[in-house]
């Protein structure tokens, strides 16, 4: 028999890494990153596929935006080793947050068309998940907070 992970992600805003890293400890899904102003998603990888949306947002190479630390850096891991939490940069935070709604559909469709989705993703549903995220990015920059993500598994 085979057995079959989903894998979630929650992409969420925070004062600082010590804020950040409280998302995790929690013992179920449904607690992971209570009361953090946050995204959970499966199938959309923060490793594998915001790299890209930097690159094009942000109008960075894909080599400047992978050789730019916290892409992977790990601020906590839950007790468990579950789920992790990690930052995303603040270049890649004002990028999205400067996103205009306007423009969210036409970015969806080019970060659809990216070599990081295998033949293509439904553009329809990564501009929800890019609406959402520009969202949260706007509000974290206004406060001065960071954003993240956790996986877990």
């Amino acid at each position: 028999m085979i057995n079959r992970m989903t894998i979630h992600y929650g992409y969420y805003a925070a004062t600082d890494d010590a804020h950040a890293a409280d998302a995790v400890e929690h013992d179920t899904l449904a607690e992971m990153g209570a009361g953090y102003d946050q995204l959970v998603l499966t199938g959309l990888d923060p490793e594998l596929h915001m790299p890209a949306l930097d690159a094009l947002i942000s109008g960075r190479s894909a080599e400047a935006v992978a050789a730019v630390p916290p892409y992977g850096g790990t601020i906590n891991t839950s007790d468990d080793g579950r789920t992790v939490c990690h930052g995303f940069t603040d270049t890649f935070r004002d990028a999205l947050a400067g996103l205009a709604p306007e423009a969210v559909p036409a970015v969806a469709v080019d970060w659809a068309a990216s070599p990081v989705f295998e033949g293509g993703a439904p553009a329809e549903l990564l501009a929800q998940a890019l609406a959402e995220l520009t969202g949260i990015a706007r509000d974290a920059a206004e406060r001065g907070d960071r954003l993240y993500y956790w996986i877990s598994v």
